[in-house]
C-alpha cells in the first residue's frame, strides 16, 4: 500500500540549474555600437588583485611589531604603511624609462596598490603622465595593462622573477618585499624653500610631526619651519617660472571634457598667473621660484588673494588643489589608496576576490551581469552631458577595471560618450545620496527597470546557491523559469564610495543645488534607516543606503524573458531590441525578496508588475501588464 502524504506536501524536487547565459556581441552607447569594453575576465583579474591589497592590509594591521610607537594602533600604522608606499611608487616611477621591458620592472604589490588608485581618478592620472616629463614613462607602463589584465599574476605573484627583484633594488636603492622596505624606509629626503638645503625627515614622530603623520613640520639649519603646505607652495612657484614644455604647463589646466592636453589652454592660464602681481622682474642671477616666495611672503592665502583677480574660484582652487607636498604628482596619492579601502572591503565580503569563486559558470553570470550593467551606464552618461551619477558596485567593478586601461578608456570616452568620463571619490554623504536618487530616475526613465534592489539574501554562500535557491522556490503555474539567451543573472551590489560625473564646462544651476542641499537630510535618514535594518536581520552590508539584493528570473506570458539587472531582450511592434532591466514580475507572479519592479515590457523590454502579482517580501505589485507597457509595484 503506498503510504499517504500529509495534505500539502509535495514531494522534494531537484534543483533546477540556471540556464546558460551569454552577453550581447555589441552594446550601444549613444549613437554608436561598439563591441565590449570590458570582458569578465579582466573583471575577474581585477578581484585577484583587490584580493592582493586586502592580503597586504591585513598582514600591515596584523603585524603590531612593524614599527615602533604604533602597536596598538593598527588603523594608523596602515596610513604610515601607504606613505612608504607612495614614497616607494615615486621612486619607481622616477627610474622607469620608455625602453624598459615592462615585465622585467613590474613593482612590488605595496607599489601597485598605489599605482592602481593612481588609475582609478583618470583626469588626473592622464593630465600627470602628459605634462610632467618625468612621468611619461609611466604611460608606457599603463599602456601594458591589458596584458597584466590577461596574467594578473604578474602584478600578484609572491615569488616574482630575480630579474625584477634586482631591477628593483638597484635603481630604487630599497629592497623590494615592501615589509624588509620599512625597516631601512625610516626618512623621506626634502628641499629647504628657504636655503635649499636638504634635510631628512623622518615619517614618524613621537610629537605627531613625522612626514607621514597630520601635523608635519621640521626645523631647517636656517632656523626656519617647514610644512606639507610649504613645500607645496614651492613647487607652484617652480612650475610657473618652468620654460620647458611640456613641464611649463600647471596642474589642472590641460585635461578638458573633449582634449586631454588642451595647450592652448593651459598657455592662456599660464599668461594670466605670470601678469599678475606674484611674479618680480626676472634677475637672471636669483632662483626665480625662491623671488616668487618672498615676493608672496611664503603664504600661501596670500598667493590665493592676488591671484583671484586672474584665475575664477573654482579653476584657483583645482590648481592650487594640486600642489599640497613636494611630490611629482598632481594627487594626494595617500589618500586616494585610503578612499580605495571602501571598495574592496566591499568585494572582499561579497566573496568575489576569493580564488576561484567564479570557476562556476553559474557564479560567473555576475561577472557578465557587471559587464552588461557598466555599458548601459555609460550609455545614460552619453544621453545625459550635464548629469552627475552614482555608480553601484556592480558597474563601479566594470568602470574601475575601464579605468585600468588608461589609454583605451580616454579613447573610448571621447569616441563613445563624446567627453571624457571623470571619477570623483571625495562626495559629501548627502550630495552621494540625492545624486543616487537622480541615477535611479534617469536609470528608470531610460530602462524602464529599477536601478538598485533592496531586499534579503536568499541561503547560499555563492550566487550560483541563491540562483538555484530562488529558481526551485518558485511553485505557481504562472510563473515559468525558462532558459534566456540574452540575460545576465547576478546581483547588483551599490556603491557608496565614489560618484562619476561628465566634465564639463558650464557654470552649476544654483536653484537646483539648493533643491538639492534641502533633500539631503531626507536621503540621510532613510540610508540609517536602512542600514539599520540590514543590520538588525543579520544581512550582508552592501553600504549606505543600499541592501543586498537578490536576483529573480521570471517569463513573461507576453514574451519578455527578465532577470534581476538583467539586460532584457524583449520584441514590441515587430522590433528587437536590449534594455538593461530589474526583476520583473508576470501577471500572477511572486517577485523576489523585496524586490522592487517599474516599468514596461515593450521596445528595449524593460519589466513590469502585472496585476495581481506579489513579492516574497510583502510588497504588492500593481497596475497590469499587455499591449507592450506595464504597471510599477507598490510595497515596501
Amino acid at each position: 500500500m503506498t503510504e499517504q502524504l500529509p495534505p500539502y506536501t509535495t514531494l522534494p524536487q531537484p534543483e533546477s540549474e540556471p540556464p546558460q547565459y551569454t552577453l550581447p556581441d555589441t552594446f550601444n552607447i549613444g549613437r554608436y555600437s561598439t563591441e565590449h569594453l570590458v570582458h569578465p575576465d579582466q573583471l575577474k583579474a581585477h578581484l585577484q588583485l583587490l584580493g592582493a591589497f586586502s592580503h597586504l592590509k591585513q598582514r600591515v594591521v596584523a603585524s603590531e611589531s612593524l614599527i615602533a610607537g604604533l602597536e596598538s594602533d593598527s588603523e594608523k600604522r596602515w596610513v604610515w604603511f601607504v606613505n612608504l608606499a607612495v614614497e616607494r611608487f615615486e621612486r619607481w616611477c622616477l627610474t622607469i624609462k620608455q625602453t624598459d621591458v615592462v615585465e622585467q620592472r613590474l613593482p612590488p604589490i605595496d607599489v601597485t596598490m598605489v599605482w592602481h588608485a593612481y588609475l582609478l581618478n583618470p583626469s588626473w592620472y592622464a593630465e600627470d603622465t602628459t605634462r610632467i616629463s618625468k612621468l611619461k614613462p609611466l604611460a608606457h607602463f599603463t599602456d601594458y595593462f591589458p596584458n597584466l589584465l590577461a596574467n594578473p599574476g604578474l602584478l600578484t605573484t609572491d615569488a616574482p622573477q630575480h630579474e625584477r627583484v634586482s631591477a628593483w633594488e638597484r635603481s630604487t636603492k630599497l629592497p623590494y618585499d615592501p615589509f624588509a622596505s620599512a625597516a631601512d624606509l625610516t626618512h623621506k629626503s626634502i628641499q629647504c624653500p628657504y636655503c635649499d638645503r636638504t634635510i631628512l625627515s623622518p615619517f614618524l614622530q613621537p610629537d605627531g610631526k613625522g612626514y607621514a603623520q597630520s601635523n608635519f613640520s621640521i626645523e631647517c639649519e636656517c632656523a626656519q619651519t617647514i610644512t606639507k603646505e610649504l613645500l607645496g607652495l614651492y613647487k607652484f612657484a617652480k612650475n610657473i617660472v618652468e620654460p620647458t614644455a611640456p613641464d611649463t604647463y600647471l596642474a589642472g589646466t590641460l585635461h578638458t571634457p573633449c582634449n586631454i592636453c588642451d595647450t592652448a589652454r593651459g598657455d592662456t592660464i599660464k599668461k594670466r598667473i605670470l601678469s599678475s602681481n606674484i611674479v618680480v622682474q626676472k634677475n637672471e642671477e636669483s632662483d626665480h621660484a625662491r623671488q616668487i616666495l618672498i615676493n608672496v611672503q611664503y603664504d600661501a592665502a596670500r598667493i590665493r588673494t592676488m591671484l583671484n583677480e586672474h584665475l575664477k574660484p573654482r579653476l584657483l582652487n583645482k590648481i592650487m588643489g594640486a600642489y599640497m607636498d613636494d611630490r611629482v604628482f598632481s594627487l594626494d596619492l595617500v589618500g586616494a589608496v585610503l578612499r580605495q579601502a571602501s571598495f574592496v572591503k566591499k568585494m572582499v565580503n561579497f566573496g568575489w576576490t576569493e580564488p576561484g569563486y567564479f570557476a562556476n559558470e553559474v557564479d560567473a553570470m555576475a561577472l557578465q551581469h557587471c559587464v552588461a550593467r557598466y555599458h548601459a551606464f555609460l550609455n545614460i552618461m552619453a544621453e545625459s552631458p550635464a548629469s552627475f551619477f552614482v555608480p553601484t558596485l556592480d558597474i563601479d567593478l566594470g568602470w574601475h577595471t575601464h579605468q585600468l586601461m588608461a589609454s583605451r578608456y580616454q579613447n573610448d570616452c571621447l569616441s563613445l560618450v563624446g567627453r571624457y568620463i571623470d571619477h570623483d571619490d571625495k562626495v559629501e554623504e548627502g550630495e552621494l545620496a540625492i545624486s543616487f536618487d537622480l541615477t535611479c530616475r534617469a536609470w528608470n526613465e531610460r530602462y524602464h527597470v529599477s536601478y538598485n534592489h533592496c531586499g534579503c539574501p536568499l541561503p547560499g554562500d555563492t550566487i550560483g546557491q541563491k540562483l538555484r535557491h530562488l529558481l526551485s522556490s518558485q511553485s505557481t503555474s504562472n510563473v515559468r523559469l525558462l532558459p534566456p539567451k540574452s540575460d545576465a543573472r547576478a546581483a547588483t551590489h551599490p556603491s557608496d564610495h565614489n560618484t562619476v560625473f561628465a566634465l564639463r564646462n558650464m557654470s552649476a544651476n544654483l536653484s537646483r543645488r539648493e533643491k538639492r542641499t534641502r533633500k539631503a537630510e531626507i536621503y540621510r535618514l532613510r540610508a540609517e534607516q536602512n542600514e539599520r535594518a540590514v543590520k538588525k536581520d543579520g544581512n550582508v552590508d552592501g553600504g549606505i543606503p543600499f541592501l543586498y539584493p537578490v536576483p529573480m528570473f521570471c517569463y513573461h506570458p507576453g514574451g519578455c524573458v527578465t532577470a534581476a539587472g538583467a539586460v532584457l531582450k524583449g520584441r514590441a511592434g515587430g522590433e528587437e531590441g536590449y534594455s538593461i532591466g530589474a526583476s520583473t514580475c508576470s501577471r500572477s507572479g511572486v517577485a523576489a525578496s523585496g524586490a522592487g519592479c517599474g516599468g514596461g515590457c515593450g521596445g528595449g523590454c524593460g519589466g513590469g508588475c502585472g496585476g495581481g502579482g506579489v513579492h516574497a517580501a510583502g510588497a504588492g505589485c500593481g497596475g497590469g501588464c499587455g499591449g507592450g507597457c506595464g504597471g510599477g509595484c507598490g510595497g515596501r
